[in-house]
């Protein structure tokens, strides 16, 4: 026998104004305009015109999150649904039409989303004001899109998260704080940097460390992980679709990068410029976003990327330096030792002050922190990048004695497209970029006889004055 509901129903005077009853307070029928606002008012959702169509965002008291028109139609019937129950008014009709009012009722004629604020941070405990300091009660109206589900603690420390992390960074430990109290912020202009953490060794527990610490730091839901390609449009990847997902998101985290060259890395630069990028979406025109994902990548060897000027004073390679953990025992016992993880969990709050704090700091310099380590590191890897450079390095001869004229252009530009085709490197380097490089490098074009060549020439022909092969590639 089926379960008869005997709840009574509210006294009169707490009706909702949107309900119908007779006198005897039987449910007649309810106002669906006025529930609607009910619910708007009491579960916020917002739709805003984007590309010729809706976004959908609802308000978690903390903040704005995206979801999709199914969802949001979802949303709102399950709120609907809870009003209706609450008062024995449900039907399935009265569910969807409520739906279908309250989802058109959402929608804005402007989109407030579009330019988020910099200076203020929403926190599971309040708004984080980033200059004074304060926190204040979260609010609908500051529109803030990347909200953390942890409370921040200003007052706390995290001597856990800080033994773990020198530990695995060493000097290069405050550079990471700084950059990562950058990630919180929604904006890529203020510093243009692309982190790189290589850790040749593997089995650090770099990985391990972001898992626990970094991303619930951030927060999960403002982090995505697209691979370097995917971003550059790069080795058979397609950037086409690839972008949108970094929309609205405070960092792109990468730690597994394979071994890769890009050879057109425009889209990292136009993303760490804080630019805007024409993108496509599945089932949409293409439209033009400004993204403020932080790129940071992880690999256990830094990728090779055709790097032009600006590029190459964006991208830090970060060096791990702590020893090899997996498979250790001894050296696992050793970190036990320096830290504890379960308490190092705990003081994610308190770490969030501390890089806010940090990148504060770097803001007031105009620089990152960055040490001889990433200085050093980055360095090396910029000429490695530098293919004209690095195909120099191999041929040349350095002993000055054996100077035997200089070698012809045609025979250097020969030699370089050997040299890429034996090291198994695809690139795009025309010959008039580098003959530009080469003179860039400091090597003058003269005309002349003497010069290295398989074969001796009658006439004078175009060379590298001061350019000296090594025997083996004089041939």
């Amino acid at each position: 026998m089926a379960e008869i509901d005997t709840t009574a129903l509210p006294e009169k005077q707490s009706m909702p104004d949107w309900l119908n009853t007779n006198d005897n307070g039987d449910v007649k029928g309810i106002d669906t305009l006025k529930l609607s606002e009910a619910i708007i008012k009491d579960s916020p959702v917002l739709g805003v015109p984007f590309n010729g169509s809706i976004r959908y965002y609802k308000y978690n008291g903390i903040s704005w999150e995206n979801l999709t028109e199914k969802s949001a139609r979802a949303y709102i019937e399950r709120e609907a649904l809870e009003k209706l129950k609450r008062y024995h008014a449900y039907n399935v009709k009265r569910m969807q039409d409520v739906s279908k009012t309250t989802l058109i009722q959402t929608i804005s004629e402007h989109n407030p989303f579009e330019d988020q604020r910099t200076d203020i941070i929403a926190f599971k405990n309040g708004t984080y004001e980033i200059e004074t300091g304060n926190i204040t009660p979260n609010k609908q109206t500051h529109y803030l899109v990347n909200g953390h589900d942890i409370e921040i603690d200003k007052d706390g420390q995290a001597p856990n998260i800080e033994a773990w992390g020198g530990y695995l960074f060493g000097n290069s430990w405050q550079f990471i704080k700084e950059l990562l109290g950058y990630a919180f912020i929604p904006e890529y202009k203020t510093f243009n940097t692309i982190a790189i953490i290589v850790d040749e060794m593997g089995g650090t527990g770099k990985s391990y460390f972001f898992d626990t610490i970094v991303f619930p730091l951030l927060g999960t839901k403002n982090i995505v992980a697209k691979d370097m390609d995917t971003i550059a449009g790069s080795n058979g990847k397609s950037a086409r679709f690839g972008l949108i997902g970094l929309f609205e998101k405070l960092s792109n985290i990468h730690l597994d990068l394979p071994d890769t060259r890009i050879e057109v890395p425009d889209t990292l630069r136009s993303l760490s410029g804080g630019d805007r990028i024409d993108v496509e979406a599945k089932n949409a025109d293409a439209l033009s976003l400004k993204f403020y994902a932080l790129l940071l990548f992880g690999a256990n060897q830094a990728p090779n990327i055709a790097v032009n000027v600006a590029l190459s004073q964006r991208i830090k390679i970060v060096p791990v330096t702590a020893p090899r953990a997996r498979e250790r025992p001894q050296e696992q016992a050793k970190r036990a030792l320096l830290w504890d993880e379960k308490q190092a969990v705990k003081e994610v709050g308190a770490f969030a002050y501390s890089v806010l704090t940090a990148y504060q700091q770097a803001k007031q310099r105009g620089k990152f922190s960055t040490s001889d380590e990433i200085e050093t590191a980055t360095r090396e890897w910029l000429e490695r990048q530098d293919l004209v450079t690095t195909f120099l390095k191999d041929v040349t001869r350095e002993d000055d004695n054996l100077y035997s004229g200089g070698v012809s252009m045609a025979q250097t530009w020969d030699l370089f497209r050997l040299w890429l085709q034996g090291n198994g490197i695809n690139s795009k380097l025309q010959r008039k970029q580098f003959n530009s490089r080469m003179e860039q490098l400091g090597y003058k074009k003269v005309k002349t006889r003497s010069h290295q060549t398989a074969k001796p020439t009658e006439y004078p022909v175009w060379s590298w004055d001061g350019l000296d092969l090594d025997p083996y590639f004089n041939e």
